[in-house]
């Protein structure tokens, strides 16, 4: 809670209107989008704190305040549907698991806001366990905390930064009961840099590390790697301008790898804030659940102008909400909806209610964690089927 309030306060000078639906147009005051802009990390730093009380749409509300201020998507994008005349839909997971059975490495990515990314991964997960990946590398993960995640085989608060938020620890523990090695591979050099050494340093000694922790140790070894945004890329060129951790671990390892794309195509809060290929493909390609396209050939068609670096992209349609919370906790996640003890709701202001398996222990991060405010309609809580104890934070 702490966390949220710090970064609800650090927001505080800009206006409500830039957060509600459809906010202000961007350019329509350009005073306001000098505001917004100068309080880019305070926005980031709310969706993050929104997204790990449960408030997803929030989360993704915040970070779009920004976005689109920053990122200007042509209307000529939909132009590129004209290249999907013989292409057909597959379920995702499956269609990633069968190229990753030719593969040693499959990296995919994240918006770090973003929680249902994270519940993707998890379905994933136990599909590519099943077929001999054993070992998760995560960019959120620090050396000592995974460590003693490996030996504890929990996930608690200090294993990683976004492993804080229960999605994702929930993906954590159920690799770790899997059978899953966990690895960590940032680069922890916190020495001062210019920021374009730093990017170089950082993205090369991220396939170095991963290089020497994994494959070094364990020639035979299968791994998934969970990067944030655009990390995974390969690069086309022969000598490209920046090369980024995906190309690194391709050069370095020398091992085949996919490389999987799933941040571009979901549903924002405001649908004006979609990609605008989103709408089109959800009508030609109509699905309950996340898809890949696929040629006649049978090769990935790749959108937004990324071919060569990515495989296939994955396309997540517009979960429904279930019990105030998105219905991708239950379909990827494996949640189940239970109501919160009235004895937790508040008579007034706002709490933050906490939901820990009753054996973990007390440094566990919680399987759900939802922000409730009195004299509005309370979301259910997400859980798995076992034994809970409650706590709440004001």
């Amino acid at each position: 809670m702490e966390r949220l309030k710090t970064a609800e306060a650090a927001t505080a000078p800009l206006p409500a209107a830039v957060f509600g639906r459809g906010g202000v147009p961007n350019g329509s005051d350009p005073a306001l989008d000098k505001l917004v802009l100068q309080h880019g990390s305070q926005l980031q730093m709310l969706g993050t704190a929104r997204s790990f009380v449960g408030d997803t749409d929030g989360a993704m509300a915040a970070f779009d305040v920004l976005r689109r201020r920053q990122l200007r998507h042509s209307p000529a994008i939909v132009r590129q549907m004209a290249l999907l005349e013989h292409v057909a839909a597959e379920e995702a997971i499956a269609a990633i698991v069968r190229e990753a059975r030719t593969k040693r490495i499959v990296l995919i990515n994240e918006a770090h806001h973003v929680p249902l990314h994270r519940a993707f991964a998890q379905r994933l997960a136990a599909e590519l366990r099943k077929i001999g990946y054993t070992y998760l590398a995560c960019e959120t993960f620090n050396a000592l905390g995974a460590q003693a995640a490996n030996e504890k085989r929990y996930v608690a608060r200090d294993t990683g930064y976004y492993t804080s938020e229960p999605v994702f620890a929930g993906f954590v523990n159920a690799a770790l009961a899997d059978g899953w090695t966990l690895v960590p591979y940032e680069f922890e050099d916190i020495r001062v840099r210019t920021p374009a050494e730093q990017l170089r340093l950082r993205e090369e000694m991220q396939a170095r590390n991963l290089v020497d922790r994994i494959f070094a140790k364990d020639k035979d070894a299968k791994v998934l790697v969970l990067v944030g945004y655009s990390h995974h890329h390969r690069s086309p060129e022969a000598e490209p301008k920046t090369i980024l951790m995906g190309e690194h671990l391709r050069r370095m390892s020398g091992l085949p790898s996919l490389h999987v794309e799933q941040v571009d195509f979901i549903a924002h809060p405001d649908p004006a804030d979609d990609n605008p290929l989103y709408a089109p493909l959800l009508a030609t390609y109509p699905s309950q659940g996340p898809i890949v396209l696929r040629n006649e050939d049978g090769s990935y068609p790749i959108l937004l102008g990324v071919n060569g670096r990515i495989d296939m992209q994955v396309i997540h349609p517009r979960y429904p909400v279930r019990d105030g919370r998105p219905g991708w906790l239950v379909s990827l996640a494996g949640r189940t909806a239970v109501p919160i003890p009235a004895r937790l709701l508040p008579s007034s202001g706002r709490r933050v209610i906490k939901a820990t398996p009753a054996s973990a222990p007390e440094d566990a991060v919680p399987t759900d964690i939802v922000l409730v405010e009195a004299g509005k309609a309370a979301p259910a809580l997400m859980l798995t089927k076992e034994p809970y104890r409650f706590s709440y934070e004001e």
